[in-house]
């Protein structure tokens, strides 16, 4: 692909103190979440008519214990395939070169709050019974192919219209 049409592909946008240079077909994007791996976004995918997330993983190989932790992540997001665990759905980098290489975004699905956030509603018993079933399917199915999830506390599983579960923290994982 020549550099022209490559350029023409991204657009950047400053989302707090950082910049996100991302690809067209994501649009209106807005600040989610932050972490020690990075800076999370909600965007829409015009390619997939669907709202995403977008996590930008900033200079991910900047030492061995960075690089160690965006590769365990993109390995096991790619690798892991459950309706409980939060899928990958697409991974890119708009740099055009090794040495010009800094950034990787990982973009997933797109959840309405953490567990946190659905326990302050108020859930009758057998919606409450329901989600933790997915929760436990989610756990159980990462621990039969040998993956530890080291920290599940009330931020950690995401839930989508009060009704799925992800517990899928990439960040925390451990093989």
């Amino acid at each position: 692909m020549n550099r022209n049409k490559r350029e023409k592909e991204y657009y950047s946008l400053d989302v707090g103190d950082s910049t996100f240079t991302v690809l067209k077909r994501y649009q209106n994007l807005r600040p989610i979440g932050s972490g020690a791996q990075g800076i999370v976004c909600s965007a829409y995918d015009h390619n997939l008519e669907r709202n995403v997330a977008i996590k930008k993983l900033s200079r991910p190989f900047q030492n061995q214990t960075h690089a160690k932790r965006a590769y365990r992540e993109l390995v096991l997001m790619k690798c892991v395939n459950h309706k409980n665990i939060i899928g990958l759905l697409n991974v890119f980098t708009p740099q055009k070169t090794l040495e010009e290489f800094q950034d990787v975004y990982l973009v997933m699905e797109l959840m309405d709050a953490n567990l946190c956030q659905v326990i302050q509603m108020e859930l009758d018993h057998e919606r409450l019974s329901y989600l933790l079933y997915q929760m436990l399917c989610g756990i159980k199915h990462l621990h039969a192919a040998g993956i530890i999830h080291r920290v599940i506390n009330h931020t950690k599983p995401l839930i989508r219209n009060a009704r799925h579960v992800n517990v899928f923290e990439r960040n925390v994982l451990e093989l």
